[in-house]
């Protein structure tokens, strides 16, 4: 009851309404996902919204399309949004959202991850219509350890974090099999975030409840030395509770080191992995006295 009255509370306040009366007299994609979302009726509420974004570049109702798409998060992280399914030759997929925080500089990217036991030529995400993220990309496979599998990696950087909407999702392989998905990004409200308290600590800080149904933010610590003219990381950690907020390294030889503290949220949209990671890095230098 509580999340009907929301949404309604929500509809009836879009920007593009006059009045009530003719919200509810109208039959369009953008009533049906809100009628679907107060059913629980979450596969029908994403093809409603597909068809609201390809319908018009609704820039008056992006922010509204962006709180359905969050809300609709409560019922299960977004795992029962879409009923697409991934071919037997691909086993997972992952959309990453990056936002890199360092002193001066904010640099965002894109990870796009393909697990798969057939070799994948592609791996890519474009906006709707057609429109590709970044010209700036990287591509990369490895073999997973102990299984036939591979991970294909590409790596989009942009100059800013990319708009809410419509996406694509097209993986290809070089057996000329395919697979595709429209992929709703919205403008995450993160409800832990990470800063620095000072030289070498950080701080947790808590802007929401977490949503039960997904699983609890990942913070990742990494050290990084600067060996033969590039960072490489010698030293890794991973939380998913119980976050530290310091670093106790008292073994580190003396030197200038990168500490990089990640925060990561994750969600689902159907089978597809979409997670959004806040990054801050700094420099640490660490003197013969610590």
């Amino acid at each position: 009851m509580i999340r009907s009255l929301l949404l309604i509370g929500a509809l009836v306040s879009a920007p593009v309404l006059a009045n009530k009366v003719e919200w509810f007299e109208k039959n369009t994609p953008l009533t049906q996902a809100h009628h679907h979302l107060l059913s629980d009726d979450l596969p029908s509420m994403f093809n409603s919204l597909v068809e609201v974004w390809q319908q018009e570049e609704p820039r008056v109702n992006a922010e509204h399309l962006n709180d359905l798409l969050l809300q609709s998060f409560e019922l299960d992280c977004g795992k029962g949004l879409d009923t697409k399914t991934l071919p037997n030759w691909l086993s997972k997929v992952v959309i990453r959202r990056t936002d890199i925080q360092s002193p001066g500089r904010d640099a965002f990217r894109i990870v796009l991850e393909a697990t798969s036991d057939e070799e994948i030529s592609d791996l890519t995400l474009k906006r709707w219509v057609d429109r590709p993220i970044s010209a700036d990309e990287t591509k990369s496979i490895q073999a997973i350890e102990g299984t036939d599998k591979s991970l294909f990696t590409k790596r989009y950087n942009v100059n800013s974090r990319i708009p809410k909407g419509l996406y694509r999702l097209d993986v290809t392989t070089k057996n000329q099999d395919s697979w595709s998905s429209w992929v709703l990004l919205g403008d995450p409200k993160a409800r832990q975030t990470v800063r620095w308290s000072s030289k070498d600590q950080w701080v947790i800080e808590k802007n929401a409840l977490l949503n039960s149904f997904c699983t609890l933010p990942k913070l990742e610590i990494g050290l990084y030395d600067y060996v033969d003219g590039k960072y490489q990381r010698i030293w890794s950690e991973v939380y998913e509770s119980d976050y530290p907020t310091s670093l106790d390294m008292a073994q580190l030889d003396p030197g200038r080191y990168v500490l990089a503290i990640s925060m990561t949220h994750q969600r689902w949209q159907g089978a597809i992995i979409v997670e959004q990671s806040q990054i801050i890095s700094k420099t640490y230098d660490v003197s013969v006295e610590e």
